[in-house]
């Protein structure tokens, strides 16, 4: 019999049993022969966009005795009914180690149970970055290090996963609590990541702030975290790309960079250098010559150029954080933007043709993602 609990068109060895137990969240913000059961959802208005979002986190309450990612994801159904979101995809922030303990995907799977047909998941933000963190400040990866990392690796995708993610090659923190990482993107144990990748036909959520030559940190994002210079990542970052063709690759956060080097004219030159690339698009904040949509909320002429180009290579990720109701702190930032993502969002897809519209709002998220329908 097909299983619950998850959405995709490949089926996978039973995602519930023997679970392990609930990861403390101490951080803010990776066969069956029957066909799959498509998805129950609300009723769609008429003439409301329906769309997937592939890029959202889940974030229960704060200590040991506080956790709750079921009240998180209550919320987070709620608000796709309400929006229009006909599924999830959800995954762990990328973290380091050194600060609150990491945590996975462990700590909500359970919660997404009651809810079929929804949700799907991405493993590794607590995982195999902060392993990949470690060896990258070693300068070097040792073959132990790929050893651990392709056993962590192997184990998200036999617990059902549907990729890796949010993976970080280079994350600037905006706030208090976010930490900085930076290891170059062509690092062994990512280039390790992209053939397991390959072999398996998963995605690689990939979170990699661009920084085309070097340059000084701007003073919007001083922070003790943040270094005073800013090194050229993007070679290293093709390299990847090239490393292995098979791997898809999805580059989160588009139009909303935090430094205004990924334009639509810099996507365009790695879109077309890189047929494995695929990017998820941020409604969000972000340098604002390089928003998608202008201050009248329309969308701007060289995205929309770079949608009919390259249509089946976008997708939507608006970064929405779900929280449960208890949480107190930064995390009701985060959690507090995601109402005006989705206004952007469903905006976006509106201003879209029905064509475009349909592959960027969901057509594209079901193929890569392997979602049912």
């Amino acid at each position: 019999m097909p299983r619950e609990g998850v959405f995709r068109a490949r089926p996978r060895p039973a995602l519930w049993r023997s679970l392990p137990g609930l990861v403390l969240l101490g951080i803010l913000v990776s066969c069956a022969s029957a066909p799959p059961r498509e998805a129950p959802r609300q009723p769609v208005a008429s003439g409301r966009i329906e769309w997937i979002d592939v890029h959202v986190h889940l974030v229960g309450g704060r200590g040991p005795w506080a956790e709750d990612s079921s009240g998180a994801a209550r919320a987070a159904v709620a608000a796709m009914d309400e929006a229009g979101i006909r599924q999830a995809v959800v995954m762990p922030p990328p973290q380091v180690r050194g600060g609150p303990p990491p945590y996975d995907y462990e700590s909500f799977i359970a919660a997404l149970k009651p809810y079929p047909g929804r949700f799907a998941f991405l493993g590794g933000g607590g995982t195999l970055s902060p392993l990949r963190q470690e060896a990258g400040q070693r300068g070097g990866s040792a073959e132990e290090d790929v050893r651990r990392f392709g056993e962590k690796a192997g184990g998200f995708l036999r617990e059902g996963g549907a990729g890796f993610g949010e993976i970080s090659a280079h994350h600037l923190p905006l706030m208090s609590g976010h930490p900085y990482e930076s290891v170059p993107a062509d690092h062994p144990l990512l280039l390790r990541l992209a053939d397991i990748a390959a072999r398996h036909d998963v995605v690689i959520d990939l979170h990699f702030d661009p920084v085309t030559e070097d340059m000084g940190l701007p003073g919007r994002l001083a922070s003790p975290s943040n270094p005073p210079v800013l090194r050229a990542n993007l070679a290293a970052f093709e390299r990847l790309l090239a490393h292995n063709r098979k791997a898809r690759i999805v580059w989160a956060h588009a139009g909303s960079d935090p430094l205004g080097q990924w334009t639509a004219a810099l996507s365009r030159e790695l879109l077309r250098r890189h047929p494995n690339l695929h990017m998820s698009l941020r409604m969000g904040g972000g340098v604002p010559q390089n928003l998608v949509l202008d201050a009248a909320g329309e969308i701007k002429p060289e995205w929309l150029s770079l949608f009919r180009e390259f249509p089946d290579r976008f997708v939507i990720g608006g970064d929405q954080f779900f929280v449960t109701p208890q949480l107190r702190g930064p995390g009701l930032i985060f959690a507090g933007r995601a109402p005006l993502i989705r206004e952007r969002t469903r905006r976006f897809l509106s201003r879209l043709p029905p064509d475009l519209a349909g592959q960027i709002g969901r057509e594209n998220a079901i193929r890569l993602y392997r979602l049912t329908r």
